[in-house]
């Protein structure tokens, strides 16, 4: 009998080395191997699996203008519409040749449905960048916003803007619209959810922070873990400290439905390692979401 010892890959987190021995194990061979499961809970640091080891920019303290993020997605509707025009441009002899009526009514449509989803996106970048308060829902504002990302992203690493920096531009466009919405603060606490990585004195910190304003303050070490905390707690508003990597799956998944206003942490020896968080932007939070703060307004 002998034993065959297991190291991780480079880059592959402790939680993935341990599902991973799990799907492999068996007993004196009267038990078959356990599938690995294809839907697991994504973990935070998960985001950074394949990490090359290099520092980032600024060591890890972005600070992205939040126009960024605006004008990317603005360039990926002209080019949605753009593909939509051109694909009406080559079927539109077949339309002319069933009836030149059907053409100019899928002519008219599109034209009509371009047009409202510019308005639309203009209508919503124009508060974000004055401060002035939406006049649409901010659920569906976050909707809109949340199905440009993976494109912006990809569009803004073809032209030199890496993944953290458009997160972290997307993450002040996100924060921008909680500031602009009528926030209900009488329906549920505020929580703090923290990551793992925090330096202990900065989690302190930040802990008595939020013990002063009542607030519910949480570890958390993956989604499952955060989205058991929602829904035993039902808060009303969040304030997540996290990678931009990280906050921007978050606010993908709760965003919409409670505020959430994220708060990026600088990495100076690289992520999921003693990250710290800069209080007062903690504090504009607890101000932005306390109760005393919206009757004033």
């Amino acid at each position: 009998c002998s034993m065959r010892l297991q190291f991780p890959a480079r880059g592959e987190m402790p939680e993935a080395m341990e599902i991973r021995s799990k799907s492999q194990a068996s007993v004196n061979g009267e038990k078959k191997a356990v599938p690995e499961s294809r839907t697991r809970d994504r973990k935070l640091g998960d985001e950074w699996v394949n990490w090359d080891g290099s520092l980032e920019d600024n060591r890890g303290n972005l600070d992205e203008d939040q126009r960024v993020f605006i004008g990317f997605a603005f360039l990926c509707l002209l080019a949605l519409i753009t593909a939509a025009s051109f694909f009406f441009y080559m079927i539109y002899p077949r339309l002319e040749g069933w009836h030149h009526l059907l053409a100019k009514g899928v002519l008219a449509a599109l034209i009509l449905s371009c047009s409202a989803v510019v308005l639309w996106f203009i209508s919503i970048s124009l508060p974000l960048l004055t401060g002035i308060r939406l006049p649409w829902r901010m659920e569906f504002v976050q909707k809109t916003l949340n199905l440009l990302v993976p494109m912006t992203v990809r569009l803004g690493h073809r032209c030199g803007i890496s993944r953290d920096r458009m997160s972290n531009s997307f993450i002040k466009v996100s924060n921008a619209l909680v500031r602009s919405a009528r926030l209900n603060t009488d329906t549920g606490p505020l929580m703090i959810l923290l990551p793992r990585c925090l330096k202990p004195e900065m989690r302190k910190s930040v802990q008595a922070l939020g013990n002063r304003h009542g607030c519910l303050i949480h570890t958390v070490p993956g989604g499952e873990l955060a989205r058991k905390l929602i829904r035993e707690h039902h808060p009303s508003r969040i304030i997540a400290v996290a990678c931009e990597r990280d906050l921007v799956s978050g606010i993908q998944d709760v965003a919409p439905v409670i505020p959430t206003y994220a708060v990026p942490n600088c990495r100076p020896e690289g992520p999921c390692k003693n990250t710290v968080v800069d209080i007062k932007r903690i504090e504009e939070a607890l101000i932005l979401f306390s109760p005393v703060q919206k009757k004033q307004s």
